[in-house]
């Protein structure tokens, strides 16, 4: 079998603009020190060479042949630093055959010269002097007027002087450097977080309009209310042609919802006739043929409002709607009492005017609200045998991981305490009755979404199909299964 290829997510806005800072940061930042440091290193060293070549040329001036022929200094170097034995400074100045004299800081060590035999070139160069000091050595090769061969001169200085310089240089440098890497990350995360403001609050507009929020105006005459589009008057002249792309779209959309809706209504009503006038010319067909007729015509209606329903509840479903549980549910339940007590039926539920509940905001519109849990308390009043009842609660704790796919029970489970998180409040809609219920084969097919459940299976119905897909559509979580009163129970989640 071919090998699955494992896809690797795109890298994010925020993740590239990081890495380029971060690219920065750990190359240019660190290369930049180098470099100066480096061009320290050379301007200190260059200077270093400046003061032995100086004292060069004041130790030659000091040069004098007595009346026998031998060299003399006349002036001691005045620096202390020359008599102070092992200093690390140190001059020399001796012939092709011998040290001629040589300054009281080498003691009874010698310099070793590096000789080229051209006069008045002057080297600079590391050398090594007594206990394996590290020098830098200026020397040259001078001819004086008085002696028939030139004399080579040498004056040292201690490596250690430049390292310590450069290394006190450094310290400030790589001081100055991290505090100009941390001014920089900040700076970084300020900008990040200024350039992606724009994509940030078309983000937040669109996570608003999907849990029925408001953003802003409409994008255009005719269009639906304010509340279902995109604000791209506050968006950066980047995103605002994006933004009324989108809202271009959503308004098609809502213009082939609204068709759809159009059209199941005139296919109802083209419907409706025909059938009514095969239902009345039933009497005059013999009983047998008629009884069979009746079943075809009562099994053509059922198809006929299951796919009706379906397509009206497709059509109902609106961006950016928000219904009052109270104000939308209490005709309902009002309207469920009432048909219970005729049918001698027993119905408890929740007063929705509790403080806790009255002023919620379920993030569906009123009409697909009320389609959902009429459709749900109908179907539950039709099946049930002595009682049924429905309850309203709110969940602000933990929030429960359902898993496995939809098996028509209560698969949601809160998991330890070390894996519990604090979640969003949802509210919790529960119908039960003391009906046949339904088998998990039954759940699931009366989940699946497109697919008819069969009508002749007791304890089903249109209903249920209505409002399996409102809740799918506005992402309400649904679930069926065996009830404590001993029929079915269904259990509507929203997130608020």
């Amino acid at each position: 079998m071919p090998k699955a290829t494992r896809t690797v997510p795109p890298i994010s806005i925020r993740q590239r603009t990081i890495i380029a800072g971060l690219v920065l940061l750990l190359v240019a930042l660190p290369s930049a020190g180098w470099a100066l440091s480096h061009a320290f290193e050379r301007s200190v060293t260059a200077s270093f060479d400046a003061r032995l070549t100086a004292w060069q040329n004041v130790l030659v001036a000091a040069l004098e042949v007595n009346a026998m022929g031998e060299l003399e200094v006349q002036d001691k170097l005045g620096d202390h630093r020359f008599h102070e034995i092992y200093s690390g400074w140190y001059w020399q100045i001796s012939s092709a055959e011998q040290t001629l004299a040589l300054s009281r800081s080498l003691w009874d060590q010698r310099l070793q010269p590096s000789v080229d035999g051209v006069v008045n070139n002057l080297i600079l160069r590391p050398g090594i002097g007594p206990q394996q000091q590290a020098l830098r050595v200026s020397e040259r090769d001078y001819l004086l007027a008085q002696l028939e061969q030139p004399i080579h001169v040498m004056v040292g200085g201690p490596v250690a002087e430049i390292d310590r310089e450069v290394a006190a240089f450094n310290q400030v440098l790589w001081l100055a450097l991290a505090g100009l890497a941390a001014v920089l990350l900040l700076f970084l995360a300020v900008q990040l977080r200024w350039v992606l403001a724009p994509l940030a609050s078309l983000s937040h507009q669109l996570q608003r309009l999907r849990h029925g929020g408001t953003c802003g105006p409409s994008s255009g005459a005719g269009s639906a209310s304010p509340s279902s589009r995109l604000d791209s008057a506050a968006l950066s002249s980047e995103l605002k042609p994006l933004a009324e792309a989108l809202n271009d779209v959503l308004e098609r959309d809502e213009k082939l919802l609204e068709h759809s809706r159009a059209a199941a209504a005139n296919l109802a009503h083209s419907l409706k006739t025909p059938l009514a006038v095969m239902q009345s010319q039933l009497a005059e067909l013999p009983p047998q043929l008629a009884a069979e007729f009746t079943r075809e015509i009562h099994r053509m209606d059922q198809v006929v409002q299951h796919h009706l329903a379906r397509a009206a509840a497709v059509g109902t479903h609106q961006l950016a709607a928000h219904a009052n549980l109270q104000a939308a549910l209490q005709p309902i339940l009002a309207a469920i009492a009432s048909m219970a007590k005729q049918r001698q039926r027993k119905f408890s539920y929740s007063q929705l005017d509790q403080p806790q509940l009255a002023a919620i905001a379920v993030p569906v519109a009123a009409p697909d609200l009320q389609e959902i849990v009429g459709n749900l308390l109908e179907n539950a009043l039709k099946y049930s045998h002595q009682q049924l009842s429905f309850s309203a609660t709110i969940s602000t704790t933990t929030a429960a991981t359902v898993s496995g796919n939809v098996t028509g029970k209560v698969t949601g489970n809160v998991k330890g305490v070390a894996d519990a998180t604090a979640a969003p409040p949802t509210l919790l809609l529960q119908i039960d009755d003391d009906g046949p219920g339904m088998t998990d084969e039954q759940c699931q097919q009366a989940l699946a979404r497109g697919k008819r459940h069969d009508m002749s299976v007791q304890g089903s119905g249109i209903g249920l199909t209505v409002a399996a897909e409102l809740a799918h559509l506005y992402g309400v979580e649904m679930q069926l299964g065996p009830s404590h009163l001993g029929g079915l129970q269904v259990q509507l989640r929203f997130n608020l």
